[in-house]
């Protein structure tokens, strides 16, 4: 029945083992290093003479130092996760092994061998149970009154597992060596001090965690906050939160960031003396206990599928601010049309959801212009001087292919075009691309460049730290009289100095690449293939032909006030939101 053929015959083993994931490797190093261990504590257990004992003792010292090898880098900054509770059964047959061949080269001592290495047995057969109090989830807070501080970890926990390997080593040493076995059990008990420290640790986090939940509605009464940032990611707080922070501190309101991953409290807490809250991910009801009444609105900066968690407490007004304007998916996904507002820049943030066929009521949209342009100086003569310095600044790789607009493997090719022609070179990366070996490996060539060519020809490149900390991004934009970019944030924003900029087309081109990123439509396009390169920039840095149609584009963007006052319409609009009286606005 059916036009298939049913294939003949069954899977072989190793067909069956290739299905397997990528644990599938640990898993056969882990057996394999057992197996030897086992075979040499067997053989060193069974032996009638010390060469057979030395022989198994040999044997065993394999897996041994294979997993030194393997957890090199831990065993050498125990701060570095990835050591506790790793090997444990395989250290408790070498410890076994280290035991015997203690006893058998020096029989008086086997009770102090034994003893030494069953305290060692012992300790490492609890790492598991601290690794599983260390890892629990915790609650955490940042700048939040009354609340407790969770306790510094004093030791690093992969100091247990580190210690606990080095006195199995030491055993065998000793033994070689004929050192009284007392010796070796006063290590193997020194090793527990460190090792109750760090339960120690894990029992007061629990205990400061399980306080501050308790206490976290009655805490967050007191605050009163009239509304809450809900940030659901896990890596680019610093970026995301951190350009809208200083604007919502602004306000001049109590407000609350709620994270839902603990782990970014720490971050976010340094970047605002605002609350934050991580939460308790799973545990029912962890969410309900933080809308307080004096809740009123939830901002969002991140489109993470998990903020419907939080939009479902539908007495807040949720308003999707997002962390940049641009042409890309992130400015126009169909998810937005499930918040109560956008705030956009300008109409061109409007248009972009008709445009690519999301219906979103015109009432939702509010205009709030762009804040963080307000430092950026404005130059009405945006005439390129002879010896220009330029911005590049490509974005990181994004989330999938299709929406990787980064230029960073053409970048070399482009920085080294704009050193021929003279330019001094302002460098800033997106910075999530050092987290892609390819990207960072680009952004290290054009370090080099800038390095060697500064060397050469005295001209003061900005790059590195000088670009990427101590500038923002409004004052390396200040610094540079024309830009190079991606598909981005930074092509808007740059639109309120006056100046021209160029962008790299690197997943569509020609006409095309202009009709799906608009932004395009007042730049200098390069080629991902590179042929316009010369061509663009000798429009950018040269006669300037789209001078006026950047003009035209800066209000459809980025709305009606850019300058210092840049930041006005989004504080009006957010203290309107959150029930604060237009009369009040205007004495602010």
């Amino acid at each position: 029945m059916g036009g298939g053929t049913v294939p003949q015959g069954g899977i072989g083993i190793v067909s069956a083992l290739k299905t397997l994931p990528g644990d599938a490797k640990g898993l056969a190093l882990s057996l394999g290093l057992g197996v030897l261990a086992v075979a040499g504590c067997i053989l060193v257990l069974s032996s009638a003479t010390v060469v057979a004992a030395v022989a198994g003792a040999c044997i065993a010292a394999l897996p041994y130092l294979a997993v030194v090898w393997l957890k090199r880098r831990p065993l050498r900054r125990p701060s570095q996760p990835g050591l506790l509770a790793s090997y444990v059964s395989l250290r408790v047959v070498l410890a076994v092994t280290a035991a015997a061949f203690y006893a058998r080269l020096r029989p008086e001592d086997a009770l102090w061998s034994g003893a030494a290495m069953g305290i060692t047995i012992v300790a490492a057969l609890q790492e598991p149970l601290i690794k599983r109090l260390l890892n629990g989830q915790r609650q955490q807070t940042a700048n939040l009154p009354g609340s407790f501080a969770m306790p510094s970890a004093k030791v690093p926990a992969a100091a247990v597992t580190r210690n606990n390997l080095m006195v199995i080593g030491l055993a065998v040493l000793l033994a070689v060596f004929r050192v009284p076995a007392w010796i070796l059990f006063i290590v193997a008990v020194l090793q527990l001090w460190p090792q109750g420290r760090v339960l120690g640790q894990a029992l007061i986090a629990r205990a400061t965690s399980k306080r501050n939940y308790d206490l976290l509605p009655k805490l967050l009464k007191a605050h009163e906050p009239e509304f809450a940032v809900y940030y659901a990611a896990v890596k680019g707080a610093e970026y995301q939160l951190g350009m809208w922070l200083p604007y919502l501190e602004r306000l001049g309101r109590p407000f609350v960031v709620i994270s839902k991953h603990g782990a970014t409290v720490p971050v976010i807490g340094r970047l605002t003396n605002a609350p934050v809250i991580g939460l308790l991910d799973g545990v029912a009801g962890a969410l309900d206990r933080l809308v307080v009444p004096s809740l009123k609105a939830a901002f969002y900066v991140q489109g993470s599928p998990a903020n419907a968690a939080f939009q479902r407490y539908r007495k807040l007004t949720h308003v999707w601010l997002n962390h940049g304007d641009s042409d890309k998916e992130a400015n126009f996904h169909p998810r937005h049309a499930t918040y109560d507002k956008l705030f956009v820049c300008g109409e061109q943030g409007v248009a972009r959801y008709a445009a690519h066929g999301i219906d979103v009521p015109r009432a939702k949209f509010e205009l709030v212009g762009r804040p963080q342009v307000e430092n950026i100086d404005f130059r009405e003569d945006a005439a390129v001087p002879p010896n220009p310095t330029v911005l590049y600044a490509p974005t990181w790789q994004g989330g999938r292919p299709s929406t990787s607009y980064t230029s960073l493997p053409i970048g070399p090719a482009i920085v080294r075009e704009l050193l021929d022609r003279g330019a001094t070179v302002v460098f800033r990366p997106h910075p999530l691309s050092y987290g892609i070996p390819a990207d960072k490996g680009s952004v290290r060539k054009i370090h080099d460049m800038l390095r060697k060519d500064a060397q050469q020809t005295g001209r003061k490149h900005v790059f590195g730290p000088a670009a990427e900390k101590d500038l923002d991004v409004a004052g390396c934009f200040n610094l540079s009289d024309a830009l190079v970019t991606d598909v981005s944030s930074i092509a808007s924003e740059y639109l309120a100095s006056g100046k021209p900029y160029a962008m790299t087309a690197m997943t569509a081109s020609g006409q095309a690449f202009v009709a799906e990123f608009p932004s395009a439509q007042a730049a200098y396009v390069i080629e991902k293939d590179l042929s316009t390169l010369g061509t663009a920039l000798d429009n950018l840095l040269g006669a300037d032909p789209l001078a006026e149609q950047r003009a035209a584009r800066r209000k459809y963007c980025l709305g009606e006030v850019i300058g210092p006052r840049a930041a006005e319409p989004f504080i009006e609009a957010a203290l309107e939101l959150i029930g604060v009286p237009a009369a009040a606005v205007s004495a602010r």
